[in-house]
C-alpha cells in the first residue's frame, strides 16, 4: 500500500505528517478532529464511509454523540466550499454516511510523482482526542438591552476574562512553531441568583446571555448558544455540564445583591480535569455601572488586539427593563406551546413599549406571531397573525438590517405564508451568511428544504441546527420531524425519545414519536403518545386531530368521528387548521371530504399546506387532479422524488 507525502484536491494541499491543509500557500486553521476526518475522508476518496467507521476512526477511545461528526463536517463544507461544478467535496449518502468527491491527487515518498488515490481504502493513525470546534459565526452588531448594573458587571468581567485570554494569548504566540492554536469551545452556564426576590431568576439568564453576546464576538472562543445552556438544570455539576455540551471550558457563577450593590462570583474551568482556570469576584453599584461598559469593552478589544469595528462595538443605548421582558419572552416563545406563545406576545409587546428601538424585541414578536398562525399548535388564523408578524419584522429590519434573526423571521414569513420559495431560500441564506451560528435559521431553512424535497440538503440544515444546540428540546423534535418526513422511521423514533427524555412535556416530540409509531404499525404506542398530547396541551384542537387519526388508523371509527365532529362544530367559533381535518379524513377513507378540507387549508393558508408534497398522510390524493391542482396554487410541483419511492 501507497505512503502519501501529502494530497492535492483542486486548489488544495493536505500534508498529513504536518497536520496542515494549504491553500495559495497559505495554512487553514483545522482543529485536529476536523483535520483527522478531513484526511480520512481525502485517503479513502471515492468510497462511502457510514458514520458509525468515522465515529470509530475519529474518536476510536471515546463515548461521543453523532453531532460531533455533524459539526465537523459542517465546519469542513464551510472551509473547503464547492466544486467548481458546484457540488460540495464531501456528499451526504441519507442514513449512510459521507463520501469525498472530486479528483484527488496522492503524492509518493519521492515527491515526484502523481498516482489516483487507490480503492483500496487507507487506514489513518489518528491522535489522542481534541475536542473539536464549531463554525465560527460572523461578527454582527447587536442590540443591548441590558439594565445598567447588569451592563457593568458584564464589563467587569469580560475585563478580567480578557486578561485571561491575553495570557493564553501570549503563551500560544510563544509556543513552539508549527503547533497551530486552536478556537476554543466554551459555554457560559446560567448564572444562580442566591436571592429569593420573586423574579430575580432572570437575573442569572440575563448575565449568561449578555456574556454569551459578547464572548460570541471573540476568534479565540466558540461559545454555546443561549438555547443550549438554558436546558442545564440548576446546580448541576458544572463539568458534567460541559461534557454534555461538548466543549473544552465551562464558565459559571452566583449573582446577588447586597446593598445597593451586586456581587458577582465567577469561576472558568477545564473540563477533561474539572482544574480551575480562573476565579473572580466583582461588586458594582447597581445604579452607576453601566457608564464603565463602553471604555471597558474597548479595552478589551485592544488588549485581545481585535481591532473592534464600529459595528462590533457595543451600542450606547440601553433598557434594562425591555431587556429583562425580552429575556422573559424568549423563555417563554421557546416552549412552543399555546399558553408559552401567548405570553410572549404580551411580554414582547411590553418589550417594545419599554424600548420602542429594540429590534430584537419585534423580532421577537414577529416570531411569536408565526407560532400563533403557521405552527403545530397555531390559534390565530393565518390572515390574522400574519399580517401582525409582517409588521413586527418590517420595524426590526427597519431598526436592525444585519440581524440574522429578523432575516429568518422574513424568510419563513415568505415561506409558509406567501408561497413565495425562491424568495424565503434567499432570506435564509442572507440569515445563515450573517450569523452562520444562527440555529433558527438552520432549522427554518430546513423545513423549507423538505418541503421541496430537497432532502439531503434538509437533512444537512438539521443537522447544523442540532450540532449548534445539542441540548435544545426543540431541535431534537426537529431532527426527528425530519426523519419521519424522509420516512426514516428507524431514526425518528429514538430521536423523538431523545426529546422528550430532555423534556416529557413537549407536546410536539410525542406527536412526532405517535406518527412514527403509526406508520411502522405500532398503533397502540402511537395511540398512547397522542392521549399524552391531549392531556399535555390541555385538549388542544391538533393534539386531538392526531389522535382521531390514531383511531381511525385503529379502526376505532365512533371515536374517531366523535372528535372530528367535534373539531368542525369548534371550527365555526375559533381557528382550526384544514390541514390537521384532511388527514382524519384520508385515515377515515374518506377521500372527498378529505379534497374539500385539504382546499379549506389553501384557501387559509394553512402554515402546514407547504408539507402536503411530502407528508406521508397525503399519499392516498396524490392522483386525484384535484389535489394536484391545489398544490400547484402553492407553488408545488408534484414529485416523484427519493422520498416519494420510500
Amino acid at each position: 500500500m501507497l505512503t502519501a507525502t501529502h494530497y492535492s484536491f483542486g486548489p488544495f494541499q493536505l500534508y498529513p505528517s504536518e497536520h496542515r491543509l494549504v491553500r495559495d500557500d497559505q495554512t487553514i486553521p483545522l482543529s485536529p478532529k476536523a483535520f483527522d476526518l478531513l484526511h480520512t475522508l481525502v485517503a479513502n476518496h471515492g468510497h462511502l464511509m457510514s458514520r458509525e467507521a468515522l465515529m470509530q476512526a475519529i474518536w476510536p477511545d471515546s463515548f461521543v454523540e453523532e453531532t460531533n461528526l455533524t459539526v465537523n463536517i459542517s465546519l469542513l463544507r464551510k472551509t473547503l466550499g464547492d466544486m467548481e461544478d458546484g457540488r460540495p467535496w464531501i456528499a451526504t449518502a441519507p442514513k449512510r454516511g459521507y463520501r469525498f468527491d472530486g479528483p484527488v491527487t496522492m503524492h509518493d515518498e519521492v515527491g515526484a510523482s502523481s498516482l489516483p488515490v487507490p480503492a483500496e481504502p487507507m487506514v489513518i493513525p489518528l491522535e489522542p482526542i481534541v475536542p473539536a470546534a464549531l463554525p465560527l459565526p460572523a461578527s454582527t452588531p447587536a442590540v443591548s438591552r441590558r439594565p445598567r448594573w447588569l451592563a457593568g458587571v458584564m464589563a467587569l468581567l469580560l475585563l478580567a476574562f480578557g486578561g485571561f485570554v491575553f495570557v493564553r494569548q501570549f503563551l500560544h504566540a510563544h509556543a513552539t512553531p508549527g503547533v497551530q492554536s486552536e478556537v476554543h469551545t466554551l459555554a457560559v452556564l446560567p448564572f444562580q441568583s442566591l436571592d429569593t426576590v420573586a423574579g430575580d431568576d432572570y437575573l442569572g439568564l440575563g448575565m449568561t446571555d449578555a456574556l454569551i453576546t459578547r464572548l460570541s464576538r471573540l476568534s479565540q472562543f466558540l461559545v454555546r448558544p443561549i438555547g443550549a445552556v438554558r436546558a442545564i438544570p440548576p446546580n448541576q455539576d458544572p463539568v458534567a455540564a460541559g461534557r454534555k455540551l461538548n466543549v473544552q471550558e465551562v464558565l459559571d457563577g452566583t449573582i446577588q445583591k447586597v446593598e445597593g450593590q451586586t456581587r458577582v462570583m465567577v469561576r472558568l474551568l477545564r473540563v477533561d480535569d474539572s482544574r480551575v482556570l480562573w476565579t473572580d469576584t466583582f461588586d458594582v453599584q447597581n445604579e452607576n455601572a453601566f457608564a464603565l461598559e463602553d471604555t471597558i469593552s474597548q479595552r478589551l478589544g485592544q488588549a485581545l488586539a481585535l481591532h473592534l469595528t464600529d459595528e462590533q462595538r457595543p451600542p450606547t443605548t440601553h433598557n434594562g427593563t425591555a431587556y429583562q421582558l425580552y429575556t422573559q419572552g424568549r423563555y417563554y416563545w421557546n416552549k412552543r406551546s399555546v399558553e408559552g406563545t401567548k405570553k410572549s406576545i404580551e411580554l414582547f409587546q411590553q418589550a417594545i413599549q419599554a424600548d420602542p428601538n429594540d429590534a430584537a424585541a419585534y423580532a421577537g414578536l414577529a416570531d411569536a406571531y408565526i407560532l400563533a398562525g403557521s405552527y403545530g399548535n397555531s390559534f390565530l388564523a393565518p390572515s390574522v397573525a400574519m399580517p401582525k408578524a409582517k409588521a413586527a419584522i418590517e420595524k426590526a429590519l427597519a431598526l436592525d438590517d444585519s440581524s440574522a434573526e429578523a432575516h429568518t423571521s422574513l424568510a419563513y414569513i415568505r415561506l409558509v405564508n406567501d408561497w413565495d420559495w425562491a424568495g424565503a431560500e434567499q432570506e435564509f441564506k442572507r440569515a445563515i451568511a450573517l450569523d452562520p451560528a444562527c440555529v433558527n435559521a438552520h432549522h427554518w431553512y430546513s423545513h423549507e428544504l423538505m418541503a421541496l424535497g430537497r432532502v439531503a440538503e434538509s437533512h444537512r440544515e438539521s443537522e447544523i441546527a442540532l450540532g449548534l444546540d445539542p441540548t435544545d428540546v426543540v431541535i431534537n423534535e426537529h431532527m426527528a420531524w425530519h426523519h419521519l418526513m424522509s420516512r426514516e422511521y428507524d431514526r425518528a423514533i429514538p430521536q423523538a425519545i431523545k426529546a422528550i427524555e430532555l423534556d416529557p412535556d413537549f407536546v410536539q416530540a410525542h406527536r412526532v414519536l405517535g406518527l412514527a409509531y403509526l406508520y411502522t404499525n405500532r398503533t397502540h404506542e402511537a395511540i398512547e403518545q397522542f392521549e399524552k398530547g391531549v392531556a399535555l396541551s390541555h385538549g388542544d384542537p391538533v393534539s386531538q386531530a392526531y389522535l382521531a387519526r390514531g383511531y381511525a388508523v385503529a379502526h376505532r371509527t365512533a371515536d374517531a368521528r366523535k372528535i372530528l365532529a367535534s373539531l368542525q362544530e369548534d371550527s365555526v367559533e375559533r381557528y382550526i387548521s384544514a390541514a390537521e381535518i384532511a388527514p382524519i379524513y384520508i385515515a377515515l377513507g374518506d377521500r372527498d371530504s378529505a379534497i374539500r378540507e385539504v382546499g379549506k387549508a389553501l384557501d387559509q393558508r394553512s402554515g402546514s399546506f407547504i408539507y402536503l408534497n411530502i407528508d406521508r398522510a397525503y399519499d392516498p390524493l396524490r392522483s386525484d387532479p384535484r389535489f394536484l391542482a391545489d398544490l400547484k396554487q402553492a407553488n408545488l410541483v408534484p414529485r416523484s422524488d427519493e422520498i416519494a419511492t420510500r
